[in-house]
C-alpha cells in the first residue's frame, strides 16, 4: 500500500509539473468568444488604422465568434490590431498562429501585411519591421522595412493566398538570429523563410542586412499600402502566441 500510495504521488506530481511547463509556452491566445458581438475588440487589444474591426457572429472557425476586419485603399484605412503587453519576450523569439478567412486578396500591384512585428534594433540606430503580406497576382511574401534609414526589402513565393475559406498562418520570428518562417495550413513556405537577408531592397540603407528589431508587439490584420485596390473584407479567430511551435 504504501509503494502504491507514493507511485500515486509521483504520478500526480509528474503529470502537475508536465501540465505547467506546456501551458507555460502559451504567452497568449484569444478566440474572440469572451468580447461583445458589434464591437472592437477589447483589451489586451489595440485598433490602428481607419478601417472597420469589429467582433462578427456570422462566420467563425471555432465557437460562435470571430474577429472581422474591413481594409480600405492605402495605409490610413488599414484594418489592424495588435497586442504589447507580452513583450519584450524571453530571447526575442515567438511562434505565432491564426485562422484566417480572405474574402477576397489584394489585386496584382498591390503590396499587402496581414502579420507584423516591429521595434527599435538593438544598437537603437533605428526602427525595424518584420512582415509577412503578400504582392504580385496575390503571392505571399516576406518584407523588411525601417525609419531611421531608408531600406525595404522582399523574398516573394509562388504559393497564392487562399480565398474563400478557412487558412491557418504560422509564423516564427527570432530576432537574436534575423530569422523568419511562414507556415500555410501546417506546411512550411521555405522560398519565403528569410535569414539575414532575402531577394532585394529599395533605398537600400542596411546593405541588404535584415537587421531584426527587439520586438515590441504583434500585428494582425490587412493593410494594402497603394490605392486602387478597393476594400478588402477578411476574418481572423484562434490566435495563439507561443514560445514553442503550435502544435495545436
Amino acid at each position: 500500500m504504501k509503494i502504491m500510495r507514493e507511485l500515486t504521488i509521483l504520478y500526480i506530481l509528474v503529470f502537475f509539473l508536465g501540465g505547467c511547463s506546456k501551458n507555460e509556452t502559451i504567452l497568449f491566445k484569444d478566440d474572440f468568444e469572451n468580447h461583445k458581438v458589434g464591437q472592437v475588440p477589447g483589451a489586451p487589444w489595440e485598433k490602428t488604422g481607419e478601417g472597420t474591426v469589429l467582433i462578427d457572429d456570422t462566420k467563425s472557425f471555432s465557437g460562435g465568434q470571430s474577429v472581422h476586419l474591413v481594409s480600405g485603399e492605402g495605409y490610413t484605412n488599414r484594418a489592424i490590431i495588435g497586442i504589447d503587453h507580452i513583450f519584450p519576450i524571453l530571447q526575442n523569439k515567438y511562434y505565432g498562429k491564426l485562422k484566417m478567412y480572405v474574402e477576397e486578396a489584394s489585386p496584382d500591384g498591390i503590396h499587402w501585411t496581414m502579420i507584423q512585428s516591429s521595434g527599435k534594433v538593438n544598437d537603437g540606430e533605428f526602427n525595424a519591421e518584420v512582415r509577412y503580406g503578400g504582392q504580385h497576382h496575390k503571392r505571399l511574401m516576406a518584407n523588411y522595412d525601417t525609419n531611421g534609414v531608408k531600406s525595404d526589402c522582399w523574398q516573394h513565393s509562388e504559393i497564392e493566398i487562399p480565398e474563400q475559406e478557412w487558412f491557418t498562418l504560422q509564423w516564427y520570428f527570432d530576432g537574436s538570429k534575423n530569422t523568419m518562417k511562414l507556415w500555410l495550413n501546417e506546411e512550411e513556405i521555405t522560398s519565403i523563410s528569410v535569414i539575414d537577408k532575402g531577394e532585394g531592397c529599395v533605398d537600400n540603407g542596411t546593405n541588404g542586412k535584415w537587421k531584426f528589431p527587439v520586438f515590441e508587439n504583434v500585428l494582425i490584420g490587412w493593410v494594402d499600402y497603394q490605392t486602387g485596390g478597393g476594400k478588402r473584407s477578411i476574418w481572423i479567430d484562434d490566435v495563439v502566441i507561443s514560445s514553442d511551435l503550435i502544435q495545436e
